[in-house]
């Protein structure tokens, strides 16, 4: 399966390139890191946690799309909140979302028991790379909703 990150469905590629026009390189060092996320894991696992952790930080624009080809239906994405009792998730949605959401909340509080569900589920490597692309697109969205709140993009409604 291969997503189409340049169809930008959650606006968050614009709103880097934006704010990050006088830095080019940068925002180019960002866009391959966030690429080479995607091709390194389950591209659904890591679009369930992408949403569920847009939820979890309000970055509104991410928590209601689905990144193309990504392999997550519109209607599995509107139940992401909701994983923990739907029954469209099955045991390692859930064993990789609860690990998401300590991971958001509170990753020096992820537990033994949480790590080692995921890593069960994954393997021990298959955890390490979710947990490298994870971070790359957990934090695409801290620096979007930092930048939209302190205005960087020029007063654009994004």
């Amino acid at each position: 399966m291969s997503v189409d990150l340049d169809a930008d469905a959650t606006g968050t590629t614009a709103v880097i390139a934006e704010v990050l026009a006088e830095l080019p390189d940068v925002a180019a060092a960002l866009d391959a890191v966030h690429r080479s996320a995607w091709e390194a894991v389950d591209s659904r696992l890591l679009d369930l946690c992408r949403i569920r952790a847009a939820h979890l930080i309000g970055c509104d624009s991410e928590a209601t799309t689905v990144t193309p080809g990504s392999g997550v239906e519109p209607a599995v994405a509107a139940l992401v909140a909701q994983w923990p009792t739907s029954t469209v998730f099955d045991a390692r949605d859930r064993a990789v979302l609860a690990w998401c959401e300590q991971f958001v909340i509170d990753v020096a509080s992820l537990s033994d028991d949480v790590v080692a569900d995921v890593r069960d589920h994954l393997g021990a490597d298959g955890l390490v790379d979710f947990t490298n692309a994870f971070l790359v697109v957990e934090q695409r969205q801290r620096l979007r909703v930092l930048w939209e709140h302190v205005d960087l993009m020029g007063g654009t409604d994004r």
